[in-house]
């Protein structure tokens, strides 16, 4: 591919993306500066390698999944969010305590105008810093573990029979932290009490897993290609599935078009309070790459709680 050729593809695919609609060979050529008959000429190379194609009774082109990746892929590496922005997003993030994960969501979602989900893996060894017990009556108990890093665990336990009076406070005296998460059953108690009381709340809280929030699922559906009920389907399972693929690592980002049909992802990793995390856009091929990519990385520099600048 020449220069030029670049050039062309990069304005094609960027007029597609803002009109969805094929674009002419007369519009580039006035873009360009260049004649009608080199566009067409080298429309025709772009169109033989696979990365333009001319749909049924149009007199215009558009980009195919691989031009939509040759084009995403140039955007690499993003230009972050101004300057300004990224303080006020560190500020905010750094003010929203145990909310972050549901805010950057919010927040992600908002700034680029589409579904994002957000997912954090559970630390190996997990940590327990308190847990705090409320009497529901009849020997039930609401028990809420509070783990390093802002994870909250809820479960109820059922206890043989109700706890006598100053016995909840006992144990969340002796269940004071931090502690692994994954000793608690096998911790020294002072009575058998407190000991069925840890076993029921091994049970309660189950093993914890990988949490997700997700925002901004109704953007997608204002999407043109969301009038294709399977697109909207094909969207759907896409965000079913995402939770048992791995994220991607911290500080990395990713592009990844078109590997389920006609839905493009821009992904970022970080790492914020001894977790993993991944930041997951979902939009059509024809995606605001530049937007969505400084959107991303920049959140996960401002989750790192590192500035990002330029160059």
């Amino acid at each position: 591919m020449t220069e030029r050729q670049r050039k062309l593809l990069h304005l094609l695919t960027r007029a597609y993306i803002e009109t969805g609609k094929p674009v002419p060979s007369s519009w580039l050529a006035g873009k360009l500066g260049v004649s009608p008959a080199t566009v067409r000429y080298d429309l025709a190379d772009l169109e033989a390698a696979g990365l333009v194609e001319k749909p049924h009774a149009s007199a215009g082109r558009v980009p195919t999944r691989r031009g939509f990746r040759q084009y995403a892929l140039a955007q690499l590496p993003p230009q972050p969010l101004p300057h300004e922005t990224l303080e006020r997003l560190m500020r905010v993030i750094a003010h929203s305590g145990s909310h972050w994960p549901q805010l950057t969501a919010q927040m992600v979602a908002r700034l680029s105008g589409y579904p994002v989900v957000v997912r954090l893996t559970t630390p190996p060894r997990a940590e327990v810093l308190e847990v705090h017990l409320s009497d529901l009556g009849g020997g039930r108990v609401l028990a809420v573990a509070v783990l390093a890093g802002g994870l909250l665990l809820e479960g109820v336990v059922e206890l043989d029979r109700p706890p006598e009076a100053g016995f909840l406070e006992q144990a969340e005296r002796w269940l004071h932290g931090p502690f692994p998460l994954a000793e608690l059953s096998a911790r020294p108690a002072p009575s058998p009490q407190l000991e069925e009381l840890a076993r029921a709340l091994v049970r309660a809280f189950g093993t914890p897993r990988s949490e997700r929030y997700v925002e901004g699922l109704g953007s997608m559906l204002g999407e043109p290609e969301a009038r294709d009920p399977e697109f909207v389907r094909r969207t759907l399972d896409l965000l079913e599935t995402l939770p048992q693929t791995p994220v991607t690592p911290a500080g990395g980002l990713d592009v990844r078009v078109g590997e389920t049909e006609g839905i493009s992802l821009v992904q970022a990793g970080f790492r914020r309070a001894g977790r993993t995390g991944e930041i997951t856009m979902i939009g059509p091929l024809r995606m605001r790459y530049r937007q969505a990519l400084s959107v991303a990385h920049s959140f996960s520099h401002a989750l790192e709680g590192e500035p990002h600048h330029a160059g």
